[in-house]
């Protein structure tokens, strides 16, 4: 396998990784939520903001690259969240977004290796899933704030 095709299976997967997320069918799909926490949603929102934006780079990489582009899709599962309560949705959502840090922490190492061999092209790779892995730490962060500020919020009962 060439390092060429080793980084565009890298930027292939860091797609793929944001854009079969639940945060981005969240997003792309405009399901309703119940009102609510509209400070919640505005972080979702600045998250979600950010990821569409490493698919955009990971994209013009490819691109510029003369590489193709990945095609995607949302799992099925997704499909359930109707009239969903983001809060009740928020530990599943830091849960995936961990699982796709592990995932991105894998992929650096593979962009590193391809770095070794191959030079100049792949550094925008690698460089990029390296600041997309601080960004993802600084998301859960923020995450796990808007978590702890919803278990010390009461709850509403309206009748």
């Amino acid at each position: 396998m060439t390092s060429k095709h080793n980084e565009e299976t890298v930027l292939c997967r860091l797609v793929r990784l944001f854009r079969q997320s639940p945060l981005l069918y969240l997003s792309d799909s405009n399901i309703w939520t119940y009102r609510g926490d509209e400070q919640l949603k505005l972080t979702l929102v600045d998250v979600v903001s950010d990821h569409q934006n490493f698919i955009n780079r990971a994209e013009t990489i490819l691109v510029a690259e003369q590489l193709v582009l990945p095609r995607t899709f949302y799992p099925l599962a997704f499909t359930g969240w109707h009239d969903v309560d983001l809060g009740f949705l928020l530990p599943t959502l830091i849960a995936d977004l961990e699982k796709r840090k592990n995932a991105l922490i894998s992929l650096r190492d593979q962009a590193d290796e391809i770095v070794g061999r191959r030079g100049s092209g792949a550094d925008k790779a690698a460089e990029l899933v390296r600041e997309v892995i601080a960004s993802v730490e600084g998301h859960l962060e923020l995450l796990r704030q808007e978590e702890g500020r919803l278990k010390k919020k009461p709850a509403v009962l309206t009748s």
